[in-house]
């Protein structure tokens, strides 16, 4: 060992060179768009699938070059686990740190949209939401604030009239999780069910202290129901009428689009082939946008995509168009190319930029050899087929922390879940 050198400071010398890179960060020079939300907890499905859609699209352009200084473009993503001062802080650190064009949220609560909302007057950033169903961002005085979410003020409506209307029921039961989310549709849900003085409703909450899922199933039957409007999660509504078919009970549901089953192949019996799913939008579309994007998004991700990753992949599509315009990959320019922007034609149908989506799409389930297919339907259909039984499907894809890798299971294409901006393929 040379003369006056010590074994002890090897080590520091070594952590002070490490803190020191971190220090310059880690980012290579890049365009970047920004992608926040919960992409684990209860509402990852809403992270996970707004990451999806938006890599999707700045994939297609990851070997192009963007602005004047021809730099890359690239996807940054922050999972906020649903923690709403952990979002503040990556939402700042995301705009004021990594220098991201714009800002794509996937948090559907309102406490959040909110939260946005002020970020992005205070950080003068676009932001856009692909999870707002409730439009809490018609409340706010955010003048760069996009949602492209469908109003679940135009769907949930129709879900109702359809529970009344198109299965010729006088009684309806209102199933319910106990999410705070579904708590704030079953508000929308009652306001609609009150002017409708012709029915008799029955309210049930699945929840430790209210019902669960065979109590709910009995209580249904026992009380002679046939149609149910369904407002809770995917899996719950999997299970309720999985309960249902092992009692030979086959009710007639109407659930919120979100509840559709992200694979149709259910192997074994036939448990959501009796019922309708409403939304805003729809993978089944023949739209030509639509169905290229569905079909490239269920090579790569595995899965029907749902409003989330339409929306997560429509608003990156909207960042590159002004990034373009205004030449520019810095926040403040892009936003200015984003207001000057009045609509875009997208994956989703055509956006006005300054409302949120009112279209209201209505699937029918019908049975199929290997599970269930989808129709749209926009008259009055004929009865659902009563075949019915027992099944199971997979749970949602779970995302990773930070601006970490997806894991291996939750995309098909291998380029894509090492790398968020690879080649589309």
């Amino acid at each position: 060992m040379k003369p006056g050198v010590s074994l002890f400071k090897i080590p520091a010398l070594f952590l002070t060179m490490l803190l020191l890179l971190l220090a310059c960060g880690g980012l290579e020079e890049a365009v970047y768009v920004g992608v926040i939300g919960p992409e684990t907890g209860s509402y990852s499905n809403f992270g996970v699938e707004t990451y999806h859609g938006a890599s999707m699209a700045v994939s297609a352009f990851s070997k192009g070059k963007f602005t004047s200084e021809e730099l890359p473009l690239r996807v940054i993503h922050y999972d906020t686990g649903g923690d709403l001062e952990l979002m503040e802080e990556q939402f700042r650190r995301m705009v004021e740190v990594d220098d991201v064009a714009a800002v794509i949220v996937s948090d559907p609560r309102p406490e959040a949209v909110r939260l946005a909302g002020r970020l992005a007057s205070e950080l003068d950033v676009a932001v856009f939401l692909a999870a707002d169903t409730l439009n809490t961002t018609a409340e706010l005085d955010a003048p760069n604030l996009y949602n492209l979410c469908p109003d679940y003020h135009e769907v949930i409506p129709r879900a109702v009239e359809i529970a009344a209307d198109w299965t010729a029921a006088d009684r309806l039961a209102l199933v319910s999780g106990n999410l705070p989310l579904n708590q704030d549709y079953l508000k929308l849900f009652r306001r609609e069910l009150e002017d409708r003085e012709d029915l008799e409703v029955l309210e049930l909450e699945l929840s430790l202290t209210g019902y669960d899922f065979e109590s709910a199933a009995y209580r249904l039957l026992a009380d002679g129901y046939e149609t149910f409007i369904f407002n809770g999660s995917r899996a719950d509504l999997l299970a309720l009428m999985t309960v249902a078919a092992e009692i030979t009970y086959s009710p007639t549901f109407i659930a919120l689009a979100e509840n559709l089953p992200r694979r149709l192949e259910l192997p074994e019996n036939h448990v959501l082939d009796r019922g309708y799913f409403i939304g805003g939008f729809t993978p089944f579309s023949d739209d030509a946008r639509t169905t290229a994007f569905t079909e490239t998004f269920r090579t790569r991700v595995g899965y029907l995509p749902s409003y989330s990753a339409a929306a997560g992949y429509d608003a990156a599509r909207i960042i590159i168009r002004a990034i373009n315009k205004a030449d520019s990959g810095e926040a403040g320019p892009v936003g200015g190319a984003v207001a000057a922007l009045d609509d875009h034609l997208g994956a989703a149908g055509e956006y006005d930029l300054e409302n949120a989506p009112n279209q209201v799409f209505i699937e029918r389930a019908l049975p199929a050899p290997t599970g269930i297919d989808i129709e749209l339907v926009d008259e009055t259909p004929l009865p659902p087929p009563s075949t019915t039984g027992a099944a199971m499907v997979e749970e949602p894809v779970i995302g990773t922390a930070g601006r970490e890798d997806l894991p291996e299971d939750a995309a098909i294409d291998e380029e894509d879940t090492s790398e968020p901006d690879t080649d589309e393929g």
